[in-house]
């Protein structure tokens, strides 16, 4: 099962990584620009540029003798609650003069004789702004199909490069070991966590066969009389009743827009060696908790705030408490105060 699970994970990673250098690939035109841009462009190379989606050099840096304000303004509006609060100019639209053609600037920070930035093709809305008044329509002709937009074209790219960090680190947390396990299975912490419970082979098979029928499943686990079994597409982990330490309900509040939608529980039975999380119904959750009980007594119930800071901050003496009980033979939850205490 554990080499089922790794072969999963290597096959999911493998098809990610594939998807994020496809991506990249698609993406070769963005790479170079971002890489090598922006291209310092004149009156030729723009004349030659009939169509800037299929233009390789579009990050460009363009040095015109004046710039004319259009008059177009990019006015941002500003709400709250959907209710306009207030107006502002975010970016102005500027014509370039390079040679004896018109080259439209969206700018923000006022009129450049030196542009940097994207080539975009021009929208319709903006085309009609800049031509609709006599006295620019007659001059149509003279500008350029598309403008150059100032914005932070390198953003995009910066974003992805973080994304490829974080991917980087996935990869390396979950996707190396999953290979690593893949071929030396021995070297598994299930594994080696079961051979610490006597016969792996026989512990396998008591397992499988208590999995076929589970007291109680949820959330991904399966609760039988001896295991506790996790069994999804890309995780498989085994718990024993025999190593648990601290057993709780956990509730949580559900609310869109801060109103109450509902409410989620979970059994959560920390072990040695990981913890289980059984969800459900409230109902089926307190059974889970009452079953637990029976098969580890010893163990801790409920939750309160100084047995998780317990827990988290001096585990080894939580354990060594919940072990002193269990070798005494005592029966019924362990009360918070009592290992606090300890």
């Amino acid at each position: 099962m554990i080499r089922m699970t790794c072969r999963r994970r290597v096959l999911a990673w493998g098809l990610i990584l594939c998807g994020a250098v496809l991506f990249a690939a698609a993406q070769h035109r963005y790479v170079r620009n971002f890489v090598m841009g922006p291209f310092e462009v004149g009156q030729p190379y723009l004349d030659s540029v009939t169509d800037v989606t299929t233009a390789p050099r579009y990050f460009v840096k363009v040095t015109g003798s004046r710039a004319l304000d259009t008059g177009v303004q990019q006015v941002t509006i500003h709400k709250r609650g959907g209710v306009e609060t207030s107006r502002s100019v975010s970016a102005a639209y500027f014509a370039l003069v390079v040679g004896d053609r018109l080259l439209v600037v969206k700018s923000a920070a006022g009129a450049p004789t030196t542009a940097e930035g994207e080539l975009v093709r021009m929208p319709g809305d903006l085309r009609r702004q800049l031509f609709g008044r006599p006295g620019v329509a007659a001059i149509e002709s003279r500008f350029y199909p598309y403008f150059v937009d100032d914005g932070a074209f390198r953003l995009p790219g910066y974003i992805a490069i973080g994304a490829a960090l974080v991917l980087g680190f996935l990869f390396w947390r979950y996707g190396l070991p999953a290979w690593r396990y893949l071929h030396a299975p021995s070297s598994h912490p299930l594994v080696k966590r079961v051979a610490s419970w006597g016969d792996p082979l026989g512990i396998a098979l008591d397992a499988k066969r208590e999995s076929e029928s589970p007291r109680h499943k949820g959330g991904g686990w399966l609760v039988t009389d001896k295991y506790l079994i996790q069994r999804t597409v890309f995780r498989f982990d085994l718990l024993r009743h025999a190593d648990l330490l601290w057993a709780y309900k956990r509730v949580t509040k559900h609310s869109v827009n801060f109103i109450p939608t509902g409410k989620s529980y979970a059994a959560v039975l920390a072990c040695y060696g990981g913890a289980a999380e059984v969800r459900g119904r409230e109902k089926k959750v307190d059974a889970v908790l009452a079953f637990a009980a029976e098969r580890a007594p010893w163990a801790v119930f409920g939750f309160s705030d100084d047995l998780s800071k317990l827990f988290k901050k001096k585990t080894q003496d939580f354990c060594l408490a919940v072990e002193e009980k269990a070798r005494m033979g005592e029966q019924g939850a362990c009360p918070a105060e009592s290992i606090a205490g300890a």
